[in-house]
């Protein structure tokens, strides 16, 4: 056994220690995980990479790219069991794909994989496969792929990809319902990872969607919590209050996402100092009269909704009246692109925009 081992390299014995825990995983993803150290960046030389793998049957490769680890494989890590179970359709495999990519990403950002939080008291990633069996009360048409452990975040993760995905809006609140299963399984925000090239457009897209219907979706009424399945139709993402947090990543991003995500709270504590605090997220974190101050150093993409909203709101109310109100925004230069989307917003009298960690 130790003589196979040191037979293959290490980029393809953490291939294969994925596989044994997760089964499959889409083609492009194993030469993605192959690709260590993020630089090669070469299709053909990390397909080399991956061969002997085929052809020495420790996995196979289906026609549509899917790969599965064999008996030969596995018999590398005896000691690990399996996270998942993949049904024998082909949406099984798809979605068991989508949690193996998500999972691999989490690993690259040093985010392990367990079955239960229990298990560890470092950050960790549960399969969404494991947290059914955890919370009760998740709608069958949810489309999260696990959720992840960080600090006091219980976060509800999602492969948005480009975007265009289809969306159910109440299954998704599904995993805030308050009323199934104790409070501690409740998520408290969601982290969609966008493809790296997408970032910019996925969040427009997300906000565009949920601006359109603002009133509908950032009230703060009760949602009705549902025990049935809801109609799956075809719909874009968007976003409602009930949701808390939506952070916005990519792949290569996401440990940095990660450890901003955990700073977040005592970072707005810093740039709040002394002022009063808001206690409304449709109105910013705290006041600091005649400003009301948006702290967005994580890009959530619900509080760009938030923020876009009661600027435009003050807009209109200038149109009539006076007012000395003021909004101010703190976030990444990244997200600079984001805030111009709306230009009426961005050029707005008195607005102040300041730059994360210069402030």
């Amino acid at each position: 056994m130790k003589t196979t081992k040191t037979k293959l390299k290490e980029n393809q014995l953490g291939l294969l220690r994925h596989l044994a825990l997760y089964e499959t995983l889409d083609y492009s993803s194993c030469l993605w995980l192959l690709d260590s150290d993020k630089t090669t960046n070469d299709r053909k030389a990390l397909s080399y990479v991956f061969r002997p793998l085929t052809k020495n049957n420790y996995v196979s490769k289906r026609k549509d790219g899917a790969v599965s680890i064999l008996a030969k494989g596995r018999s590398l890590f005896p000691d690990i069991k399996p996270l998942v179970t993949i049904s024998g359709n082909a949406a099984g495999r798809v979605r068991a794909a989508t949690v193996s990519r998500v999972a691999m990403f989490m690993h690259a950002a040093e985010v392990e994989s367990a079955s239960s939080p229990n298990e560890t008291d470092e950050a960790c990633f549960i399969p969404s496969a494991c947290w059914r069996k955890i919370r009760d009360g998740i709608l069958s048409t949810t489309r999260f792929a696990g959720m992840l452990f960080i600090g006091n975040h219980r976060l509800a993760v999602y492969d948005v990809g480009n975007g265009n995905m289809e969306w159910q809006l109440r299954a998704e609140g599904s995993l805030f319902y308050r009323n199934h299963g104790r409070s501690e399984t409740r998520a408290t925000g969601m982290l969609f990872i966008c493809d790296d090239d997408k970032r910019v457009e996925v969040a427009e897209r997300i906000i565009r969607a949920t601006m359109w219907q603002r009133k509908q979706l950032i009230g703060r009424s009760n949602s009705h919590e549902r025990d049935r399945p809801v109609q799956y139709v075809r719909a874009p993402i968007h976003l409602k209050a009930q949701y808390e947090h939506v952070y916005l990543t990519t792949p290569v991003s996401l440990s940095e996402s990660i450890g901003t995500i955990c700073d977040e709270e005592d970072y707005i504590t810093r740039c709040q100092g002394g002022h009063e605090k808001t206690y409304d997220p449709a109105q910013g974190d705290y006041e600091a009269w005649p400003y009301r101050f948006f702290i967005n150093s994580t890009t959530d993409l619900l509080k760009y909704v938030y923020f876009f909203a009661a600027a435009k709101s003050l807009l209109v109310f200038r149109m009539e009246h006076p007012s000395e109100l003021n909004y101010a925004i703190v976030l990444p230069e990244r997200d600079f692109p984001i805030l111009n989307m709306y230009p009426d917003v961005s050029k707005m009298d008195g607005l102040e925009v300041i730059k994360h960690n210069e402030y």
